[in-house]
């Protein structure tokens, strides 16, 4: 399926590096979208997420995978063992690692996964969903009945997060497929993007601006409303 795509990213007004990275490769058996926001130690926080972007497309570019859930869980398990194994021999064993939303786009379908509290959205017509669940303290609240949405934002524990690439020996993603039709609209981001616009508003604007346009306007908005981190999306437009 043919689509528009546009991925910017920012190091908003309080951070000082960027330790977000972002990228995408489109071959002859389809396309893959990488979104990565790395934390802690400000060099190896940056390691971490480009690493994981890297590997993502090197091992995509290799060849077709013949299942894609498998490729994205194998991936994401060599990836989590270079970081933590990097982690401890280079960085000290200090505090580093990232998370990460993955999409691979095949004909009709897309095949999502991800680790931490990095995003998917998906508007189709004038509804949008999110289809990825945070891997947060805070989400294990509201999965309980412990919270409600709507004050997880202002939790003191709303960073804290239950799973990420390299904090740990073992980690595990989460995978799930959706399928496409024209004029849906896609969008990856970190939390420094839906930590600070609402759902609602970023449903106007994928609806009403193309990739490019729409992702300098939600960077702007971000910026706007005080957004305090690393900002960075993907905005794909199916067509």
């Amino acid at each position: 399926m043919k689509y528009i795509y546009s991925g910017r990213t920012d190091i908003g007004p309080e951070r000082e590096v960027n330790q977000d990275s972002f990228g995408t490769v489109s071959l002859p058996w389809g396309s893959i979208f990488v979104l990565s926001d790395g934390f802690g130690h400000k060099e190896g926080g940056k390691f971490a997420s480009q690493s994981t972007v890297d590997i993502f497309i090197k091992n995509y570019s290799k060849e077709d995978p013949k299942n894609i859930k498998e490729f994205l869980e194998s991936s994401f398990d060599e990836i989590n063992k270079y970081i933590y194994y990097k982690k401890v021999s280079e960085y000290d064993n200090a505090m580093l690692g990232c998370t990460a939303v993955v999409m691979v786009i095949e004909g009709k379908i897309a095949h999502i996964a991800h680790i931490g509290d990095s995003r998917a959205y998906i508007v189709q017509k004038d509804n949008i969903q999110r289809i990825t669940k945070d891997h947060s303290y805070v989400q294990s609240l509201i999965d309980k009945g412990e919270l409600i949405p709507e004050n997880a934002k202002f939790h003191s524990k709303r960073h804290v997060l239950i799973r990420a690439l390299g904090s740990h020996r073992k980690t595990k993603s989460d995978y799930l497929n959706r399928s496409l039709a024209p004029n849906d609209k896609l969008m990856l981001c970190c939390d420094g993007v839906w930590g600070f616009i609402s759902q609602a508003t970023i449903k106007e604007i994928l609806n009403n601006y193309n990739p490019s346009q729409a992702t300098l306007k939600l960077i702007e908005i971000v910026k706007e409303n005080s957004g305090s981190d690393n900002i960075t999306l993907q905005v794909i437009n199916l067509v």
